[in-house]
């Protein structure tokens, strides 16, 4: 498959991605993002005890938010 007819695959698709603060995950949603903004929606799947642990999670670990 070539890198064009991936790009083209991805545009207006919905995509899980389970492991959202692994390394590999990381990685793979930065380049989707950079590659193809038109991805329809991206969903991150990771673990918390609650909604405000997984938000304090996924800011400090997935996009690097920094206070």
């Amino acid at each position: 498959m070539e890198l064009g007819s991936s790009i083209q695959f991805l545009e207006n698709k919905t995509l899980l991605v389970t492991g959202a603060t692994g390394f590999l995950a990381k990685i793979f949603v930065e380049k989707i993002l950079r590659v193809q903004p038109n991805v329809k929606k991206l969903y991150l799947l990771l673990r918390a005890a609650d909604t405000n642990s997984a938000l304090q999670r996924f800011n400090s670990e997935v996009s690097r938010e920094r206070k």
